[in-house]
């Protein structure tokens, strides 16, 4: 701080001055001693001076309320809520949600450094604090084609970007063991005294060690009480996860105690917008915590205090001297609910309504992240699986609540060619990967066990991490058909049944967010769960989530990209024709 600011403090504390704000008589979450401290809050220049009360410019009686810390996610894709950060600024704010530390990996695959400047840019706009881990993996594996290729040279100027935080997750573990610009990249972060995230779904005890070694901080990929004591006996802090997809809390809840909570925090990664309406974000996964048995006060401190003391953020994640002035107001302390909002001591929401809106604000977006769809053409015998004299396929088996997939073995029907057919009777259907970045012509073609089509197809581009198109149907004329809308539309959702489109969802930013705002957004989201479901037998998870992350090959066990089946385990592609004996 300038002498000027100090000098003010000094005058502020020895009675020459008064502070702008002191809300007075309120309970405080106080996350550094983990108690509930009566008092009163002094507030100037958007920094906290005291807890004894004075005379200020403005008094605010808090009427015994508790005051809390704004809430971090310390791991999100603002690309998986669809929405722009403007948009997301106006959720987020008015429930007490503060900060969030978002990886734009998703974007990045698509457009690179371009998606990467985007998101930036958006996030100047908001009063909620968005703060950016540069993509370490893009593409995520060599087992696909993504959109861009980003080596440590295109990342280092970045770190100048006041919103740029570290580097995030690294999931490319053939990476780290034998690339070189991957070390480039750990030794840029590391240089610059920045936090380095995991994502550590296939690593054994030993690449936990190598990760640990290398300064790789922390991961949200973990599922058993065992994996994250493993992880946090490295010195790994742990995020325990409550996506839309991947749901860990309840698992791993139990594990958490006064020894080990204060290398744990929470995040949702992917959450989708539906859910971020119904639910909520952080604030959800705080209160679920608290629902299962967490002591609010710990809850509250494991999602403020704790990421920030893990990405060396000064000053802040507390309620104490000298922090910044963030914090919310709210009166039932087993179920959080924001009531009044307050960022660098402005009063920003007011009960659940943002008084400074900012999801109206327009940012350019580049053509390139406009019209991000390019793939080369095909034809009906492009997406086919010959399996000639064979009689089974290995395909990919749906876990409902999971992004597991295991291997599934079983025999399949075939017509006059040779070609698999979809048997909606066996709950076997098409899945097809097409490359949509360089018109390199790729397409991956492999059967699904479990997905409980009873006609038509489903498409998107979101598909993680390289979002090329994916569709999955029972037969070909609809899967082309939900092919070809998701290009005229530019990206998105669409569902199309007997050659007629049900519903669609455009995402005309990458291929996976909208400038639509969120009621318009939400109408249609609901339009295509409704239409989805006149063609789903299996209605145990969210379809469109689950395609999306069928094609992820890092998360075990077998995945479909466009060059091909993928084992993850052996990390190899693999032949997925076989025979069953009968």
């Amino acid at each position: 701080m300038k002498i000027e600011q100090l000098r003010r403090i000094r005058d502020i504390h020895t009675g020459k001055i008064k502070p702008e704000l002191c809300i007075k008589n309120v309970n405080i979450i106080n996350t550094l001693t983990r108690e509930i401290q009566k008092g009163n809050i002094v507030i100037d220049n958007g920094k906290i001076l005291g807890f004894e009360c004075m005379e200020a410019e403005k008094t605010i009686d808090g009427n015994g309320r508790y005051a809390a810390p704004l809430l971090t996610d310390a791991h999100i894709h603002i690309e998986s809520t669809m929405v722009t950060p403007m948009v997301l600024n106006d959720i987020f704010l008015p429930r007490g949600i503060g900060k969030i530390i978002a990886d734009p990996h998703e974007i990045a695959n698509v457009c690179g450094q371009t998606g990467i400047q985007y998101m930036l840019d958006s996030v100047a706009c908001c009063d909620l604090d968005i703060q950016i881990m540069l993509p370490s993996c893009v593409p995520a594996t060599r087992l696909e084609h993504a959109g861009a290729i980003l080596k440590a040279d295109d990342l280092r100027n970045f770190y100048q970007h006041p919103n740029v935080l570290g580097l995030a997750e690294i999931m490319d573990l053939d990476a780290v063991r034998n690339d070189e610009d991957m070390l480039m990249k750990i030794a840029d972060a590391i240089e610059r005294d920045r936090t380095i995230d995991g994502h550590g779904s296939v690593l054994t005890n030993s690449d936990l060690d190598l990760y640990a070694s290398l300064q790789i901080r922390n991961d949200h990929e973990c599922d058993t009480i065992d994996g994250m004591i493993d992880r946090l006996r490295r010195g790994i802090t742990v995020f325990i996860r409550e996506g839309s997809v991947t749901q860990n809390l309840k698992d791993l809840l139990p594990g958490v105690n006064e020894n080990n909570a204060h290398q744990i925090c929470f995040c949702t990664d992917d959450r989708h917008p539906d859910d971020i309406v119904k639910e909520g974000g952080i604030d959800y996964v705080v209160n679920l915590a608290i629902q299962n048995g967490l002591d609010p006060v710990l809850a509250i401190t494991m999602a403020t205090l704790n990421p920030a003391r893990h990405y060396k953020l000064e000053n802040q994640g507390a309620i104490a001297p000298g922090y910044a002035a963030d914090f919310f107001l709210f009166s039932d302390l087993h179920h959080i609910e924001a009531q009044q909002v307050y960022k660098s001591g402005q009063l920003l929401a007011l009960n659940g309504i943002p008084l400074q809106p900012k999801a109206q604000m327009k940012v350019p977006i580049p053509e390139k992240v406009k019209f991000s769809i390019n793939c080369a053409e095909y034809q009906v015998s492009d997406i086919q699986c010959n399996m000639g004299d064979h009689n089974a396929l290995k395909m990919i088996k749906i876990i409902p609540g999971g992004v597991i997939t295991p291997m599934h073995i079983e025999i399949t029907d075939k017509n006059l060619f040779g070609q698999f057919i979809p048997s909606i009777e066996k709950d076997q259907a098409k899945l097809v990967v097409i490359e949509r970045h360089n018109q390199t012509g790729n397409i991956g073609v492999s059967a699904v066990k479990g997905f409980g089509l009873s006609g038509g197809a489903i498409a998107t581009t979101v598909a993680h991490d390289s979002h090329n198109i994916i569709a999955i149907g029972t037969n070909d004329f609809d899967i082309i058909m939900a092919i070809e809308q998701l290009r005229k539309n530019a990206g998105g959702y669409v569902v199309a049944n007997d050659g007629k489109i049900l519903a669609h969802l455009k995402l005309e930013i990458a291929g996976l967010m909208t400038t639509m705002q969120l009621p318009d957004l939400i109408e249609q989201m609901n339009d295509l769960h409704t239409k989805a479901g006149y063609i789903l037998k299996n209605k145990t998870f969210n379809p469109f989530l689950m395609l999306s992350f069928i094609s992820l090959p890092v998360i075990p066990e077998l995945k479909l990209t466009d060059i091909g089946l993928i084992d993850v385990n052996t990390q190899q592609v693999i032949n997925a024709l076989t025979d069953i004996v009968a």
